[in-house]
């Protein structure tokens, strides 16, 4: 069975935008298995991987509080709360109140957690370079450009 049959889509049908939207859908699938076995080899998943790197680079130093890093993810406040409780209970992140205002908390990402994330990089983007591999680079280029124009155009 094709692949777009299963969503009952025939390609060349002229379908095009559920040939797109179902294409990037069997994509993501695909390159999220392929990341998240890459990561499981350091125990991390790729929500836990988003979510360091993302305090890491966003935050640096100075962390983030929870508020930035869900809004950052587009999760829901109870989602980012037991994500955060597993990478504090695993010892990649810190959790501390915001000097002036304890109530908010600020998150960083531990010297265990930093390290992790340089140990898991290389893995990580092997794994990116070879999907983005199948593409020759006009490609990538004429997808990147598309990608982050319909990125744009949908956040409006």
């Amino acid at each position: 069975m094709d692949d777009l049959q299963a969503f009952g889509i025939e390609a060349g049908k002229g379908r095009y935008d559920e040939e797109g939207f179902y294409g990037l859908v069997l994509v993501y699938t695909v390159l999220f298995n392929k990341v998240a076995k890459t990561l499981d080899a350091f125990g991390l998943t790729p929500a836990k991987m988003n979510v360091l790197m993302i305090i890491k680079h966003q935050g640096g130093e100075a962390g983030l509080s929870q508020r930035e890093i869900g809004r950052c993810l587009m999760v829901t406040a109870s989602n980012m709360t037991r994500l955060l409780d597993k990478l504090e209970i695993e010892k990649l992140i810190e959790r501390s109140g915001r000097e002036g205002d304890r109530r908010v908390k600020v998150v960083r990402v531990s010297r265990r957690g930093s390290q992790l994330l340089d140990d898991a990089w290389p893995g990580y983007m092997k794994t990116m370079k070879s999907a983005m591999g199948k593409l020759s680079q006009a490609e990538q280029k004429m997808l990147a450009g598309l990608m982050f124009r319909w990125f744009r155009d949908l956040k409006g």
